[in-house]
């Protein structure tokens, strides 16, 4: 008698928010029903067998079929298999280790790295699926409370295991973000400290689900993050997922680390008084009234200079010692302000890690990045070693870069900052307070422009763009990101078409346009409209090319690459 085979088939699929009833998996050409607990997402077959080829089908919506959705191209099973991966109705890979591509490493990796956890595993899109009680569900998406928090339960799907929390924290994240359709959230299991197997996942307690609303790409966090690891930066890990709330579908979101006290012990290895770690102090620098140029004067306001400043400058970490949470800060800007323009890289380095500083402003200045510290004077951290020491400065969040509402494409550094917050018309940005115009920002004028620090900012950019800011660097990567995520982009762009979320505007919320196929295509199409990722890139590259006297532009570093699949859990 010939001996049988069990196969078991999983696909995650909501097939209610595409007008359909259940999900059926064609085997061989025989369709056959799957089964899902009530209010899950997870469909399985049990399957007497080993079949050859196969795809999902929705019932009640023929077309969107994976027989039509992939050209008629059927998934093909694995005969060294008993079992699918945890798949993902509509994607056509499961995991992308085939297709993975790097950009060079130009600079030798930080020992934080070695620390990087594998929830963000390169070449894989996890599957968050939150359950909350409906009553926390209803205010969830009808509040206009931002500061509200929920306890919730969730699944987490990789490519081949299922994780389950409970008692888990899930709120809103995000600045202006937070205001549009497509929330930002931030998941916590911090709080089941007695259960170590649902307080951590992959060794972090907590992390980001960033809503990429701003960015038609999708990717452009992602490819900031890679080039700052290339330069041998501290920044946070950065991958994807797909979100589902109650059975529906929420969207395409980034999977994001957070700036907290385990950053600080990952980069910059704070040391120990007896079991307590003395951490210094973090500020997250964030424009309001004022930009946050690091100045501490504040002409036409009411306000005194203590309350601008700690609006202005978020206390995430308060000095070790002391009663004033923004002690350390305050001092800085002094130091800065007190700063000669022409003082000696050596004095400089005394106090501020100039190499960081100078490499981030760079990425800044490359990337266009207008809401950052050289445009809006926003979206930095700082980072002061304990007992007012050393100085560390840190850009962050990049998803409205690489040619989104940028007007300040081409040209040196000094033209980029007076420049960058030009509006679409070329007016110039709003004045400091009550001056005339806006100021530059402080450290841009005391070190930037410094005559012994210049030279070696120039240099250090025209390294970056001829080995690794150009698209012969960085478009394997572009490339290898867009056909990996295009099922997941294009299913993002659906759950618009579908309204299969509740989330709305909140009323001080811009309207944002809805995303489409034709305007993510042609990030990763188009050459020449500089609104577009590549044809940003390109002219960029291309520009500073001629400005810095670059023969040729290429992929080229010493160290190896960023972006390759991790091998150990951080």
């Amino acid at each position: 008698m010939k001996s049988s085979i069990l196969t078991f088939i999983l696909v995650i699929c909501t097939p209610n928010d595409f007008g359909g009833t259940g999900v059926n998996v064609v085997i061989d050409g025989v369709s056959k029903p799957m089964n899902a607990k009530p209010n899950d997402i997870l469909y399985e077959l049990e399957f007497d067998g080993t079949p050859n080829q196969y795809y999902y089908e929705i019932v009640g919506n023929p077309a969107i079929s994976e027989n039509a959705l992939f050209n008629g191209n059927p998934r093909t099973w694995d005969p060294q298999s008993t079992t699918t991966f945890y798949e993902v109705y509509g994607r056509r890979h499961s995991v992308g280790d085939e297709l993975i591509k790097g950009v060079p490493r130009l600079y030798p990796p930080l020992d934080g790295y070695k620390k990087y956890s594998q929830l963000f595993q390169e070449g894989e899109v996890p599957v968050i699926h939150v359950n909350i009680d409906q009553s926390q569900y209803t205010q969830l998406t009808t509040t206009e409370n931002k500061e509200a928090k929920y306890k919730v339960e969730f699944d987490l799907y990789t490519p081949y295991e299922k994780y389950h929390f409970t008692n888990v924290t899930f709120a809103l994240s995000g600045q202006d973000s937070k205001n549009l359709d497509k929330k930002p959230y931030k998941i916590d299991l911090s709080g089941n400290k007695a259960d170590k197997y649902n307080s951590e996942i992959f060794n972090r307690k907590e992390f980001k689900l960033r809503s990429l609303r701003y960015d038609e790409s999708y990717i452009k966090n992602k490819i900031v993050t890679d080039l700052a690891e290339s330069l041998g930066l501290p920044i946070t890990q950065s991958n994807f997922c797909r979100l589902y709330i109650n059975n529906k579908s929420y969207g395409l979101y980034e999977l994001a680390d957070m700036y907290k006290k385990k950053f600080i012990k990952r980069f910059f290895n704070p040391q120990k008084n007896e079991d307590e770690v003395i951490y210094g102090s973090f500020y997250k620098g964030v424009s309001g009234d004022f930009p946050a140029y690091l100045y501490s004067d504040f002409p036409g306001s009411s306000a005194t200079p203590d309350e601008i400043i700690g609006e202005l400058y978020e206390s995430i970490i308060p000095p070790t010692a002391g009663y004033d949470p923004h002690q350390d800060i305050k001092a800085m800007i002094a130091w800065a302000e007190s700063l000669p323009e022409t003082a000696s890289k050596e004095e400089i380095e005394q106090k501020f890690d100039l190499d960081m500083f100078l490499k981030y402003m760079a990425i800044e200045y490359l990337i266009c990045h207008w809401d950052g510290y050289l445009g809006n004077g926003n979206n930095f951290y700082i980072y002061i070693e304990p007992n007012n020491g050393k100085y560390h400065f840190l850009s962050y969040d990049f998803d409205s870069t690489l040619g989104k509402w940028c007007h300040a494409v081409e040209g040196t550094i000094d033209s980029y900052v007076l420049h960058v917050g030009d509006d679409s018309k070329g007016n110039p940005a709003d004045p400091y307070g009550s001056e005339p115009k806006n100021r530059e920002p402080l450290l841009y004028k005391k070190i930037i422009k410094n005559p012994n620090i210049k030279p070696i900012f120039d240099n250090l950019v025209k390294g970056i763009v001829q080995n690794l800011f150009n698209l012969q660097a960085l478009g394997p990567r572009i490339d290898y990101l867009y056909e990996f995520l295009k099922d997941d982009m294009y299913w993002d762009i659906d759950t618009f078409i579908y309204k299969t979320f509740d989330t709305k505007y909140f009323a001080d919320g811009g309207v944002q346009e809805e995303p489409s196929r034709i305007t993510t295509d042609a990030q990763f199409s188009d050459l020449t409209n500089t609104e577009n990722l590549k044809a940003f890139i390109k002219a960029k590259s291309e520009n500073l090319a001629q400005i810095l006297g670059i023969p040729k532009l290429e992929a080229k570093g010493d160290y190896g690459t960023v972006g390759e699949k991790m091998m150990t859990i951080g």
